[in-house]
């Protein structure tokens, strides 16, 4: 699948400079068959072509991006969700919360900052706010 037919299921256009600075700025995880992976950092591209690029998915079954619990963590804190539209359930709670502690050590997070869940997806370009906040990570552990 090419970055366009992502783009029209994430509702955003990957071209611009300002996603392609944001998906440069944070580095994206995944956890998949109770595994946490991390992408490269400083990549330009969607959880979508990772998933693609390690043959997870591809264009005729991409029903994964449904399923995975997958987010990413910047300077300003852990964020997850499920599917094209961010949300967050019961699963991808307890994946994400039974994964917070590996994470944290294998990308020496720090622990000051927050856990969120969810994304709300707006219009306007740049990082979308997150549904909800779980606290600090240092409290979670």
């Amino acid at each position: 699948m090419d970055e366009t037919q992502y783009d029209q299921k994430y509702g955003i256009d990957s071209s611009s400079p300002k996603i392609k600075s944001f998906h440069a700025s944070r580095q994206m995880f995944a956890i998949k068959e109770h595994s946490l992976f991390l992408a490269p950092e400083n990549v330009k591209y969607s959880h979508a072509k990772w998933f693609e690029l390690n043959g997870w998915m591809n264009s005729k079954d991409d029903s994964l991006m449904d399923t995975i619990t997958r987010g990413y963590f910047d300077s300003t804190g852990v964020y997850f969700y499920k599917g094209y539209n961010f949300i967050i359930d019961d699963d991808s709670e307890r994946e994400m919360l039974s994964n917070l502690a590996t994470l944290v050590d294998e990308a020496s997070l720090n622990t000051n900052i927050h856990l969120f869940g969810g994304k709300i997806k707006q219009k306007i370009e740049g990082e979308w706010p997150p549904r909800k906040d779980y606290g600090s990570i240092n409290g979670l552990l």
